[in-house]
């Protein structure tokens, strides 16, 4: 009996989170709850940070700026009932609530069997980072195909062989593609040829192919519209790979 062979771990898809794996917002136990006493303030406040304030949204993301501080820059009126930290305790709780799309998820994890790693790679927040990598390392379990379509974030941490957040890696995917994944392809032995970006923004595909890999833009509308094709895409993409 010839013993059955091992999978050769030459190749990685790089997953992006917001827009393709998850729509949930930050804060959303209060943004989800009209009857929630802050509802009101934090929706505007969130609306006009990420809509007018791109500079200190990017610095966030970049790590350069904590939570804390771009809280403060909300002013956001708490009353004597919370805690002056109330709002960002909340922020790193409701990254528990997240939840991921079970179906890109099970496409994912078919290449992740047969030796692909599977890295989330994201522009995020220090919230999120911190999120991610408390849960990483959770047992693993199978992506389960039942009813529900989504997942929370703490039974997907553990999905992903690795993570690459703006906040940690200190600049945005769609600034320096090379900077960005370039360290983390090296140390595993592959280069850009070897990596596909699965994205729901132009710019951020854009600079990856620039630099040798390939990407295939996605929203989470057309995933759940069209999983059968994306998974064929994706095996299209494995298979001119090995």
């Amino acid at each position: 009996m010839t013993q059955a062979s091992l999978p050769i771990w030459d190749k990685v898809i790089f997953v992006d989170w917001h827009g393709l794996l998850s729509r949930d917002p930050f804060w959303i136990s209060i943004l989800n709850n009209p009857r929630h006493p802050l509802h009101g303030q934090l929706s505007e406040a969130v609306k006009q940070l990420f809509s007018q304030n791109d500079l200190l949204v990017r610095d966030w993301m970049r790590g350069s700026v904590p939570a804390g501080e771009v809280i403060d820059s909300m002013q956001i009126k708490l009353g004597k009932q919370y805690k002056p930290d109330y709002l960002l305790r909340k922020l790193f709780e409701d990254c528990q609530r997240m939840r991921t799309n079970r179906r890109l998820l099970q496409i994912l994890q078919a290449a992740q069997n047969n030796g692909t790693w599977i890295v989330l790679a994201t522009d995020n927040m220090d919230c999120f980072d911190q999120t991610i990598r408390r849960f990483q390392g959770n047992r693993r379990k199978p992506v389960s195909a039942d009813a529900d379509e989504t997942q929370s974030i703490t039974e997907t941490a553990c999905f992903f062989d690795d993570l690459l957040c703006s906040s940690e890696r200190g600049i945005l995917k769609s600034e320096d593609a090379l900077r960005f994944y370039g360290d983390w392809l090296s140390n595993h032995g592959l280069d850009f040829r070897n990596a596909l970006l699965l994205d729901d923004l132009e710019k951020n595909c854009r600079a990856f192919c620039s630099v040798g890999g390939s990407a295939l833009r996605l929203e989470i509308d057309t995933l759940e519209k069209k999983s059968a094709t994306v998974a064929a895409s994706i095996r299209s993409w494995l298979q001119a790979k090995s």
